[in-house]
C-alpha cells in the first residue's frame, strides 16, 4: 500500500468541533490530483474544485450531528482540541485510527468513536487511480454556554488597505488576493493559525473556516457574492503566551 501526502481538513463546528490541521506523515510522499472526498461529493458532472468545496461542509455536518460532549468533561469544564489521525484506503474505508492528542475526560474516546463511524470516503486520486492517504482531524470540544476565546484589544487585525469600516466591491476584488495579518501594539506580527469568515444578512449568517492566514477557495467565492449593506467579519486566531486569542474585525459592504 502506498500513501500520498496527508490532506488538510478545514471546517468549523460551533459548540462542537473544528478540523483543519495536518501532521506530516512518515511514509513516502507522492503527489495527489484529488484528495479524499466525503460521501456524496463525487458527482462526476461537477469540477474537482466543486467536489472539494462540497466535502468539508458534508464532513462538518456529520461530525456536528454525531459528536456528543462527554458528561465527565462537561462537569469538569474541560475544553480543548482532540486530534485524530486516520487512513483512507484505496477503497475509501476509514482505518488505522490514532489518537494524536487527547484532553481527557472521555473526549478522545468520543472523537475516535465519531471518526470510526464515518461512512466510506471517495478515495484520493493520483494519475486517475485510487490511492491511500493519511488524514488528521482536530476536533475542538467547546461548551456552548462558555464565553468565546479571549480577545486582546492590543492586537490588531490588518487586511491589506482596508483601513475603514466600509469597503466596496472594487476593494473586495483586490482584498480577496491578500491575506490577514495580526500585529500587537508594538508592531510585532503573529502567526495566524485559524481564520473564520462570517457574513451576516438580515435573515442568515454564514460561517467558513480555514487554517492559516490565506483564504480558502470557498471564502474567495463568498467574497464575490457579497452585496451592499451585508456585514463581513474576520476572526483570526493566534497564540499569545501559550493561549489561543481571537482578533476580530468587521466591515460593512458599501453600495
Amino acid at each position: 500500500m502506498s500513501f500520498i501526502k496527508p490532506h488538510v481538513l478545514g471546517l468549523l463546528l460551533w459548540g462542537g468541533c473544528w478540523g483543519s490541521s495536518m501532521a506530516q506523515d512518515t511514509t513516502q510522499l507522492q503527489s495527489i490530483d484529488i484528495p479524499p472526498l466525503f460521501q456524496g461529493c463525487d458527482d462526476p458532472l461537477i469540477s474537482p474544485e466543486q467536489r472539494q468545496a462540497c466535502s468539508a461542509p458534508k464532513l462538518q455536518a456529520f461530525v456536528k450531528q454525531h459528536l456528543q460532549y462527554p458528561d465527565s468533561a462537561r462537569a469538569k469544564g474541560i475544553e480543548g482540541v482532540v486530534v485524530v489521525r486516520f487512513q483512507v484506503s484505496e477503497t475509501g474505508q476509514v482505518a488505522a485510527l490514532e489518537l494524536v492528542r487527547n484532553i481527557g475526560a472521555g473526549c478522545g474516546q468520543e472523537a475516535l468513536r465519531v471518526v470510526r463511524s464515518m461512512p466510506n470516503f471517495t478515495p484520493a486520486l493520483r494519475n486517475g487511480q485510487p490511492i491511500a492517504t493519511t488524514m488528521t482531524l482536530p476536533i475542538r470540544f467547546k461548551q456552548p454556554s462558555t464565553e468565546p476565546l479571549q480577545r486582546k484589544t492590543s492586537h490588531q487585525l490588518e487586511w491589506g488597505a482596508a483601513y475603514h469600516d466600509n469597503i466596496n466591491k472594487q476593494q473586495l476584488t483586490k482584498l480577496a488576493k491578500r491575506h490577514l495579518v495580526v500585529r500587537d501594539a508594538y508592531g510585532q506580527e503573529y502567526e495566524v493559525q485559524l481564520v473564520t469568515m462570517t457574513v451576516k444578512t438580515p435573515h442568515k449568517t454564514t460561517t467558513l473556516e480555514t487554517r492559516g492566514a490565506f483564504f480558502s477557495a470557498a471564502m474567495r467565492k463568498a467574497l464575490k457574492r457579497l452585496r451592499p449593506h451585508q456585514q463581513l467579519s474576520w476572526t483570526a486566531t493566534i497564540e499569545y503566551k501559550n493561549q489561543p486569542i481571537e482578533v476580530v474585525r468587521t466591515w460593512t459592504i458599501a453600495p
